[in-house]
């Protein structure tokens, strides 16, 4: 839980460096139901909210010891700015990934507190890198094939490894997200087409097994406890829970089922970091973990009760990471940047 008895915490500015790709309407749909809580949030908190793009951070080296940082034009400076450095990696973004993920290793060379580490992040954006980091999970992750794409997609080198799943499989892209290009292909045929469409963008691709019936828990963690379940339910037939693929949501505080308790533990303990959302799926007969997410937006959606849930959440994260910046402002100079940041 958060330490309450950490130093006060000298923060004043929790900048959020997001890509700007969207259209006016996405724009605006980000504002309403992500940004501009997340600012009226912040501000209750002391602190100012602002959202960056990558190329808004100027750094001027010149001497190597005590090098100058702009957000914006204005200098900021490790003692008063917190960097939320999680990597967005949608299709229309996908030209923003080198520069994100270069800024955000200066920024932690530079010694910025980042509450998402950048090699989590990394991890936390691929799917199969996921997988492979939760290794040991009490409950196991959704059985996952990652295979490549681009102009040799059809040369049948991953064949071998796709053979190891059966059909029907539920197929997406490795790094992407919001139910964006999920689909179900039912024989090697389809599977094939899909690689080759998927080679358009270059769009790495993971396979999982297609699970008929679901229900969905999404678990928000702030300092490694359980915080609020997000339920989701599959409808008939739909590619994933998320709304924009069929599925429904209902918000609601519960206590996290206790038979979720220890892969819960297990992956707050891989995952060094204030907060994070952990999702599982159950199938009717047992449970999977299904993927994992830095980030964990919480969206506002004017429904007086679930927006006061995604207050709570979204306060005790920000919360967290005030007591975390406050720890790492003490912490021993000689401590490696890799170190744990919760």
């Amino acid at each position: 839980m958060t330490d309450r008895t950490a130093a006060p915490s000298t923060a004043r500015r929790l900048s959020w460096i997001y890509p700007d790709r969207g259209t006016a309407w996405l724009r605006q749909a980000e504002q309403e139901a992500v940004w501009g809580p997340y600012q009226a949030i912040a501000a209750d908190l002391g602190l100012e909210f602002t959202v960056n793009k990558p190329e808004e951070v100027a750094v001027d080296a010149t001497d190597p010891g005590q090098p100058k940082v702009y957000l914006d034009g204005a200098p900021v400076t490790p003692a008063d700015t917190i960097f939320v450095t999680s990597l967005y990696s949608l299709p229309h973004q996908t030209q923003d990934v080198c520069n994100q993920v270069f800024l955000f290793t200066i920024l932690e060379r530079l010694g910025f507190y980042l509450p998402i580490p950048p090699a989590l992040s990394y991890i936390g954006e691929d799917k199969l890198a996921s997988v492979v980091h939760l290794a040991g999970s009490p409950i196991p992750l959704l059985p996952t094939i990652r295979v490549g794409s681009g102009r040799e997609a059809m040369a049948g080198r991953s064949d071998a490894a796709l053979a190891a799943l059966p059909f029907p499989l539920i197929v997406k892209p490795a790094y992407w997200g919001m139910g964006l290009g999920i689909s179900v292909v039912h024989n090697m045929n389809d599977l094939k087409g899909l690689i080759g469409l998927a080679g358009g963008s270059d769009t790495a691709l993971v396979a999982q097994p297609y699970l008929k019936v679901v229900r969905e828990q999404r678990v928000y963690v702030v300092d490694g406890q359980a915080h609020t379940v997000l339920y989701g339910y599959k409808d008939g037939y739909c590619l994933s829970v998320t709304k924009a693929s069929g599925g429904r949501h209902e918000r609601g505080y519960s206590a996290l089922p206790p038979e979720l308790a220890n892969t819960v533990a297990y992956v707050a303990e891989r995952l060094p970091t204030p907060y994070f959302t952990l999702d599982f799926l159950f199938d009717g007969e047992r449970h999977w973990v299904s993927e994992i997410e830095l980030d964990g937006a919480v969206a506002f959606n004017g429904i007086p009760d679930q927006d006061a849930a995604a207050r709570a959440i979204v306060r005790a994260r920000f919360e967290a990471y005030l007591a975390g910046f406050a720890r790492w402002q003490v912490r021993p100079r000689a401590e490696p940047a890799m170190r744990r940041h919760g």
